[in-house]
């Protein structure tokens, strides 16, 4: 083969799986931000899943699955209707999905708090 790496399947079943729980929460939040309680309960919820997930390809799926169902939602409905509104309520739900899309994006290269413990300890500081 081309020497490059395959993911490895339970990998990549996780992959699949949190780009799915992203596309489920995306929806729910859409469904509930009208009310305050909704936007403030879908929005810490996101942010705190994204802090939950390591960094790195399981943040962006969740991160991208959010915005997948954020940005779907954005779509004229056939009644010419959105489902997030020109509110309040509606601006502040688009900037907080880019904002989870923006720390996910962020914190693709870093892996904080998975330092190598080698077992050697190291000169007092």
């Amino acid at each position: 083969m081309g020497g490059g790496k395959l993911l490895a399947p339970r990998f990549l079943a996780a992959l699949v799986a949190t780009l799915l729980v992203g596309i489920v929460s995306g929806a729910a939040g859409v469904l509930v931000h009208q009310a305050w309680w909704g936007l403030a309960l879908g929005l810490a919820a996101a942010l705190a899943t994204l802090a939950w997930l390591p960094a790195g390809a399981l943040r962006l799926a969740f991160a991208l699955g959010w915005m997948v169902s954020v940005g779907r939602a954005t779509l004229t409905l056939p009644a010419g209707d959105f489902l997030i509104a020109a509110n309040a309520a509606g601006w502040s739900f688009l900037a907080g999905s880019l904002v989870l899309l923006v720390a996910a994006l962020a914190t693709i290269g870093s892996r904080s708090g998975r330092a190598e413990d080698h077992g050697k300890p190291g000169p007092p500081t």
